[in-house]
């Protein structure tokens, strides 16, 4: 035999084997598949579980969301009907303070005039008030003037009122009687038997800057004094004095 015919062999065909390799392929495959299958079923279970879950808290929150919603609305009405409760106590409060103030004010004026017998006669500051008016740099003031002491015998004389203050830092002063809008140049005389009241209106230049008013009570009547007081600017402002 020569080495060419010694290089070939003859093998017989088996079909099987080949039948073998594609069933065992086929098996491998859908083995595969299975696997697949059955992984991605686990994973779609646990995302419709965890929504499922999601759902169940949103639910949860939703619910809370809306019962704070009432709760926030119930608290406003409530602080709403407090607060309305709380100005009106207030301000009858504060209408029941100004009745009180006023009520002492008349008693504080008629003591003033209903002295005892022994006290000497003589005349009293009872108030000097001073207010802004509506008319930028306008102000409004009300003097009263009671008689001390008893007896029907009249009280006379004048008052002179001195405004003082400082005009870009210099000191300046205005008579009342000269600034008044109503009776310009005129002093305010007096004469009464129990108590008598002056009001009027004065202004002055804007750069004025009162801080002191000096009252001066001049008696042309027998035996009753003469005096002056001083007050001041923002005490006139502020409260009768």
């Amino acid at each position: 035999m020569s080495e060419l015919q010694r290089g070939f062999q003859v093998r017989r065909y088996k079909p099987w084997e080949l039948w073998l390799v594609v069933v065992l392929v086929g098996l491998l495959l859908w083995l595969f598949f299975m696997l697949g299958q059955a992984d991605q079923s686990g994973e779609l279970f646990y995302t419709k579980s965890e929504n499922k879950t999601l759902m169940s808290q949103v639910g949860e929150l939703e619910s809370r969301n809306h019962q704070l919603v009432i709760k926030n609305a119930q608290l406003s009405t409530t602080s709403r009907i407090e607060h309305d409760a709380y100005v009106l106590a207030n301000q009858s409060f504060i209408e029941l303070q100004q009745k009180l103030l006023d009520q002492k004010e008349e008693l504080v004026f008629y003591q003033g005039i209903v002295s005892p017998k022994d006290v000497e006669l003589g005349i009293n500051l009872q108030t000097f008030q001073v207010k802004p008016t509506d008319k930028n740099g306008v102000f409004s003031y009300r003097i009263v003037l009671t008689k001390r002491g008893k007896g029907a015998k009249k009280v006379t004389g004048t008052t002179k009122i001195l405004i003082q203050g400082e005009d870009q830092n210099i000191k300046k002063e205005y008579l009342l009687s000269e600034i008044d809008l109503d009776e310009s140049g005129r002093e305010t005389e007096f004469s009464f038997r129990y108590f008598q009241v002056f009001e009027g209106r004065f202004s002055f230049d804007e750069e004025f800057m009162p801080y002191n008013l000096k009252i001066e009570i001049v008696s042309t009547t027998k035996k009753v004094k003469s005096f002056t007081e001083s007050i001041l600017w923002a005490r006139a402002l502020s409260e009768d004095s």
